[in-house]
Protein backbone atom coordinates (compact mmCIF):
# COMPACT_ATOMS: atom_id res chain seq x y z
CA UNK A 1 0.00 0.00 0.00
CA UNK A 2 1.38 3.38 -0.93
CA UNK A 3 0.91 6.42 0.95
CA UNK A 4 1.77 10.70 0.07
CA UNK A 5 2.40 12.70 2.34
CA UNK A 6 1.42 16.26 2.98
CA UNK A 7 2.97 19.00 5.23
CA UNK A 8 3.16 22.59 5.79
CA UNK A 9 -0.66 23.35 5.70
CA UNK A 10 -1.34 26.60 5.14
CA UNK A 11 -4.74 28.06 6.30
CA UNK A 12 -5.88 31.59 5.06
CA UNK A 13 -5.45 34.28 7.61
CA UNK A 14 -8.47 35.84 8.82
CA UNK A 15 -8.73 39.16 6.57
CA UNK A 16 -12.14 39.86 7.25
CA UNK A 17 -15.09 39.86 9.62
CA UNK A 18 -16.94 37.37 7.81
CA UNK A 19 -15.66 33.79 9.14
CA UNK A 20 -15.73 30.36 7.00
CA UNK A 21 -16.79 27.81 9.90
CA UNK A 22 -15.62 24.92 7.72
CA UNK A 23 -12.04 26.41 7.18
CA UNK A 24 -12.16 26.95 11.28
CA UNK A 25 -12.91 23.76 12.14
CA UNK A 26 -10.08 22.17 9.63
CA UNK A 27 -7.77 25.17 11.28
CA UNK A 28 -8.47 23.77 14.91
CA UNK A 29 -8.27 20.03 13.72
CA UNK A 30 -4.90 20.31 11.94
CA UNK A 31 -3.05 23.15 14.36
CA UNK A 32 -0.46 20.33 15.62
CA UNK A 33 -0.05 18.51 12.61
CA UNK A 34 3.40 18.52 11.35
CA UNK A 35 2.20 15.94 8.25
CA UNK A 36 -0.50 13.72 6.98
CA UNK A 37 0.00 10.44 5.75
CA UNK A 38 -2.49 9.87 2.88
CA UNK A 39 -3.10 6.53 1.46
CA UNK A 40 -3.12 6.53 -2.44
CA UNK A 41 -6.26 4.98 -3.01
CA UNK A 42 -7.98 7.80 -0.89
CA UNK A 43 -6.60 10.45 -2.99
CA UNK A 44 -8.85 11.61 -5.83
CA UNK A 45 -7.28 14.70 -6.95
CA UNK A 46 -4.79 17.22 -5.62
CA UNK A 47 -5.00 20.86 -6.85
CA UNK A 48 -2.59 24.15 -6.37
CA UNK A 49 -4.61 27.20 -7.43
CA UNK A 50 -3.63 30.64 -7.80
CA UNK A 51 -7.04 32.12 -6.67
CA UNK A 52 -8.76 31.15 -3.45
CA UNK A 53 -12.31 30.12 -4.12
CA UNK A 54 -14.72 28.17 -2.38
CA UNK A 55 -14.48 24.43 -2.08
CA UNK A 56 -17.48 22.29 -3.37
CA UNK A 57 -17.57 18.56 -4.11
CA UNK A 58 -19.13 17.90 -7.67
CA UNK A 59 -20.49 14.93 -9.56
CA UNK A 60 -17.93 14.05 -11.86
CA UNK A 61 -20.38 13.10 -15.20
CA UNK A 62 -22.85 16.30 -14.12
CA UNK A 63 -21.22 18.99 -12.47
CA UNK A 64 -23.83 18.76 -9.80
CA UNK A 65 -22.95 19.49 -5.87
CA UNK A 66 -22.92 16.52 -3.96
CA UNK A 67 -22.74 15.76 -0.11
CA UNK A 68 -19.76 14.31 1.69
CA UNK A 69 -20.18 10.80 3.04
CA UNK A 70 -20.75 11.67 6.53
CA UNK A 71 -17.87 10.51 8.67
CA UNK A 72 -18.32 10.12 12.51
CA UNK A 73 -16.92 12.61 14.46
CA UNK A 74 -13.63 12.29 16.70
CA UNK A 75 -15.12 12.56 20.72
CA UNK A 76 -14.06 15.76 22.05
Amino acid sequence: MGFTTISELVFDEASSLIVDPAEEKLRDEFKETKSLHLPIQAILRIEEVEKRGTAAIRDASNGDKIMPFPMPTRPG
